[in-house]
């Protein structure tokens, strides 16, 4: 679901960005690539995390990240017949960051969500058990006959988490923390699109959702709205926000080429 990725994000303690990319093609069959930018407090953190662990005994943070046995774990739990290709260090425009990819040989067999990718270890805190409960609200695909459907979850009943009272000084705190945080997830249909519903469409590329926190971590309201885990509040704080997007159609239809 478009929100989940922010709502899980909330409780981290350094800001990033996150992008994921579906790559479908004709066959049904595709990659994801993910990939990982730093933000310069993160950078920090690891640096910092790495050089007290020592070379003995100690976590590495970035050697974390960059597990691929932890990486091929993923690929497991993300359905029959995904497969690690890589997992690498990056270096964009001087940012660190880190790129994964995957293959699947069926997308109607693929149970993948932005959340995961967001894994950063014991760097991340509380928000891994956030990240793994989100997880179940990733999006659904069913494919045939070159036309795709995207099922996106609505939110289910329950009760809601209690949220954190939004101080001054938290405030204050989070505008540093989270100010260039960037969520953003994309399929690209490889041989083109010929008819879809959703909402955000450029070429061969359907952009599910691209959440920069920036826009609103000055708004204690919309902060609010994202920490209750509520996905239907989440949406009616984005609505209309400019540079923000996201797809609120339950289901999302595409006609390939």
């Amino acid at each position: 679901m478009f929100t989940t990725a922010a709502i899980a994000l909330f409780g981290l303690t350094s800001c990033f960005q996150v992008k994921s990319n579906i790559v479908l093609k004709k066959d049904g069959s595709g990659t994801i690539t993910e990939e990982m930018i730093l933000g310069d407090q993160m950078k920090m953190m690891l640096e910092m995390a790495s050089a007290q662990g020592g070379k003995e005994g100690g976590k590495n943070p970035m050697a974390q990240m960059l597990d691929k046995a932890k990486a091929e774990a993923r690929a497991k739990k993300m359905g029959e017949g995904v497969e690690l290709v890589s997992v690498k260090k990056i270096n964009t425009n001087g940012k660190l960051g880190i790129k994964t990819t995957f293959k699947f040989a069926d997308i109607n067999k693929l149970n993948y969500s932005i959340n995961s990718a967001m894994d950063t270890g014991d760097m991340a805190g509380g928000a891994a058990k956030k990240i793994e409960k989100a997880d179940a609200s990733g999006p659904k695909f069913k494919f045939t006959d070159g036309k795709l459907t995207i099922i996106q979850k609505s939110t289910e009943g329950g009760e809601e988490p209690e949220a954190t009272e939004m101080d001054p000084q938290f405030m204050a705190m989070m505008q540093g923390m989270m100010k260039d945080m960037r969520i953003t997830s994309k399929i690209t249909i490889q041989s083109g699109i010929a008819k879809t519903n959703a909402t955000h469409v450029e070429g061969k590329v359907i952009t599910l959702s691209d959440i920069q926190m920036g826009k609103i971590i000055g708004d204690p309201e919309k902060l609010k709205a994202l920490q209750s885990g509520n996905i239907d509040k989440a949406k009616d704080a984005l609505k209309g926000i400019d540079g923000i997007k996201f797809e609120d159609k339950e289901q999302v239809t595409v006609e390939m080429k």
